[in-house]
């Protein structure tokens, strides 16, 4: 082993803590790189296999009632490699330990012998027998909540009528790996579920002999789908076609390629923070290692070490830590990866889960690293090795701090030490500002998490407690005379009863559109509310339509603007409306007008689909039971089992992200701080030394070096906060889509908290110097220079 990698041994092993910190710094951001992209490599691939071996759908449509006839003209259209059409239904349940009644979906079964959509992957059991009327198979979330098994009896209430189906088996869909139920927010599988049984139970209960109620598509390679939408619209328009739809807008399939974009646009804005931190940290501890071992690249280069073999030997060191670093981050990246793919697998029900280990991932992740790490070092000793022998050997010239001072400090009533400090701190302010920007940028990390929280709870606030205020939504099977609110007012313990209008159409701005829901309401609501964009609640205008500030950006309009409306129900009628407001929605794309003014622009009558109440606690039960014994209930959402659903998901899978980026953040902070106050201690040792000698305390000697790191973690605050929250607003600009947007809410909290993390991190680092600080040698330090 040649002299210089013996050397680089022997400097590993002095300066191990300091490497070693710097080792995980860079082992954070290896560890960001591959666990984001572990994570979405693995869901993709998984979503791919699943999608492609169970046969899922592209296009999607409803419809009121069609004739198996027209599937041979469905099939017929260019490009649809296979049609498939079914009986899909809404249906109540009413179990024994749900006092509320919740819902599933019922989905017919192709006929025995037909391959089939959406194919059921089954856990448990078997599949119906084609010809049973009460058999049926359930989707595994909801089968856990209630501890269904095949066996099992489930009674539900199905077009009015109680019926007791008997469970065959347990199954997954790919149509719902995101199983979520009408106006719920989060999959909620205790009050939602699917269950599939054969064709002629649900037939018989909904009056569709020889009629299907949605259609579902396979489009060959290359099929242009909105040439097949245009398609089936045109077919099913006159069956009540609602407008079909392609698997990008399929619910499940949405939510999923949402979170999917999460991961993507996380991968892409962490990791580069991490590995900026790591190559300035690492050319913050090797110039000032280089400085204190320049007569020693003195001696090298008399002896005739060519700069390029001494550089050579710095990078050697540098790449020793990096590699620590690099193998450090891919075990941690994996084993996060791996751990995030299957909260996510348990979360949205896939049967299985590929682990996609890509070697190009680990290939990158390890190149920007080194190369981050090493040219930290080569911007480190560039100046060193430009000296000649006889100039690095010699000792620097002392620091001239009067010179960059002036009689600033002169006239301040600071002590002797606090001068000490400062003047240090200013002598050389490049240095400086590196140790500042590596605490904030820590703090930024932090700030750039913590700041969900906030987010999240004004989202509830806003959506739950300000916009919707009821504590249920009863929503009838169809549209029904306005009269209907009375006999809902008539149930027990309806304190407050406001009804609402929902229609499916499609409103279009020059070449942009977008299928929505508009919610008809009258013109002031306590209950059901729209909300301005300053929050407050606004009353609906006699005509035009309030669109919300999403639906407003994806369509390009701003208020004064006409858009197209094209209604998917009743007549089908297609007008030009005003946009006579923009409202405040975090949750979809939101489109409201006065509901008088609804129905008259479809030329109906005065129609309601349903009634938001305000109840009487204590009369909840009797409430839920006249609710699922009328016939007209379709299903019924309550607000407050939403909520803590909501909250509940949340809770536990953002809980478990942001440890993850507090413990990145520490390491930040640690390995910043740690390397800054070691190698202060190397180049003031003699200086500290001298004081004790001159009879200084241990802790008026200790608080110099403290003192300096108190003003870098100082400083480091406020510019942490400026960055954490340019970050998170590129986080926010990120996540947005057409299903929800989360609002950027950074609370004093949120800065509080950034700040105590990582004051914390710098006491510990400080506690672990000054240790050192007690164990000076004097004698030894002022004989040698380290």
């Amino acid at each position: 082993m040649s002299p210089l990698r013996r050397k680089v041994l022997r400097d590993l092993r002095r300066l191990w803590a300091q490497a070693l910190a710097i080792a995980l710094v860079l082992a954070a951001g290896v560890a960001t790189l591959i666990l984001g992209n572990g994570a979405y490599a693995s869901l993709s691939e998984t979503r791919a296999r699943y999608y492609g071996e169970f046969r899922f759908a592209d296009v999607f449509a409803d419809v009121t009632r069609a004739p198996l006839a027209l599937m041979a003209e469905v099939r017929g259209i260019a490009g649809v490699l296979a049609a498939e059409g079914r009986i899909v239904k809404l249906a109540l349940l009413d179990l024994p330990d749900m006092a509320e009644p919740g819902t599933i979906l019922l989905v017919s079964l192709p006929e025995a012998g037909e391959a089939g959509l959406n194919q059921l992957y089954l856990r448990q059991g078997r599949l119906p027998d084609s010809q049973s009327a009460d058999e049926v198979v359930v989707s595994e979330g909801f089968a856990t909540a209630h501890r269904l098994r095949p066996g099992s009896s489930l009674a539900v209430v199905m077009n009015g009528q109680r019926r007791t189906l008997r469970l065959t088996g347990v199954v997954l869909s790919p149509e719902f790996i995101y199983a979520l139920g009408p106006g719920e927010l989060m999959p909620d599988p205790r009050r939602f579920g699917v269950a599939w049984l054969p064709r002629p139970g649900l037939e018989a209960a909904h009056d569709l002999e020889g009629a299907f109620s949605n259609l579902v598509l396979k489009l060959a390679p290359g099929a242009d789908a909105d040439r097949v939408i245009e398609a089936v619209d045109r077919l099913t328009a006159a069956y009540g076609g609602a407008g079909a739809i392609g698997r990008a807008d399929q619910i499940s399939h949405a939510f999923l390629d949402a979170e999917l974009r999460q991961l993507s646009a996380m991968v892409k804005i962490l990791p580069p923070v991490f590995l900026l931190v790591a190559a300035m940290l690492v050319n913050m501890t090797l110039s000032r290692l280089v400085t204190l071992e320049r007569e020693q690249i003195g001696l090298l280069k008399a002896i005739g070490y060519s700069g390029r073999a001494i550089a050579q030997h710095y990078v050697e060191f540098v790449l020793a830590v990096a590699v620590v670093g690099i193998a450090i981050g891919f075990a941690a990246g994996a084993w996060l990866g791996a751990g995030l793919a299957g909260l996510y697998a348990r979360f949205y029900a896939f049967p299985f889960l590929v682990f996609a280990r890509d070697a190009g991932v680990y290939g990158l992740a390890a190149l920007v690293t080194a190369g981050a790490a090493v040219a930290g070092a080569l911007f480190a000793v560039r100046a060193v090795l430009t000296l000649p022998p006889a100039v690095a050997m010699s000792p620097p010239a002392p620091a001239d701090y009067r010179s960059r001072m002036g009689f600033a400090l002169q006239h301040l009533a600071l002590r002797q030490t606090a001068v000490m400090t400062v003047r240090h701190l200013i002598r050389w302010p490049l240095r400086t500002a590196s140790g500042i920007f590596g605490v904030a940028m820590a703090v930024a990390v932090l700030v750039a998490s913590l700041w969900t929280f906030g987010s999240i709870e004004r989202l509830i606030d806003l959506t739950f407690f300000q916009a919707e205020r009821q504590d249920v939504t009863v929503a009838f099977a169809g549209a029904e005379p306005a009269r209907a609110v009375q006999a809902v007012r008539q149930m027990p313990g309806v304190l407050l009863a406001e009804p609402y209008r929902s229609v499916a159409a499609r409103i279009s701005h020059r070449t942009l559109s977008r299928k929505v829901s508009i919610t008809g309401r009258p013109a002031e609501t306590t209950l059901s509310r729209v909300l301005s964009p300053d929050a407050r609640p606004m009353a609906l205008p006699d005509a035009g339509l309030v669109l919300s500030e999403a639906l407003c950006d994806a369509l390009a309009v701003r208020p004064g603007d006409l858009v197209t409306v094209e209604f998917l129900e009743g007549q089908r009628r297609t007008i030009t409306l005003p946009v006579s407001g923009q409202s405040l929605g975090y949750v979809g794309l939101g489109a409201a007008m006065e509901i008088s003014a609804l129905n008259r622009a479809m030329h109906e009558g005065a129609l309601i689909s349903g009634v938001n109440l305000m109840l009487d606690k204590a009369q909840g039960p009797a409430f839920y039971a006249a609710a699922k014994a009328a016939p007209k209930t379709g299903f019924v959402i309550v607000l407050g089992r939403t909520v803590q659903r909501f909250r509940d998901t949340l809770a536990e899978n953002i809980t478990a992200m942001i440890s993850v980026y507090v413990v990145l953040a520490a390491i930040i902070a640690v390995g910043v701080i740690y390397n800054f106050a070691r190698i202060a201690l190397s180049e003031q040792g003699r200086d500290l030394a001298s004081l004790r000698v001159l009879g200084f305390t241990k802790a008026e000697v200790s608080g110099i070096l403290f003192g300096e790191l108190a003003v870098i973690v100082l400083l480091a605050q406020p510019l942490g906060w400026g960055i954490g929250h340019l970050i998170g607003l590129g986080m926010v600009t990120a996540f947005s889509s057409d299903l929800y947007r989360v609002p950027l809410v950074i609370g004093r909290e949120v800065y509080a908290m950034a700040s105590l993390v990582v004051c914390a991190a710098a006491l510990a680092s400080a506690l672990a110097v000054r240790r050192r600080i007690n164990r000076l040698d004097m004698i030894e330090v002022l004989k040698t220079r380290e």
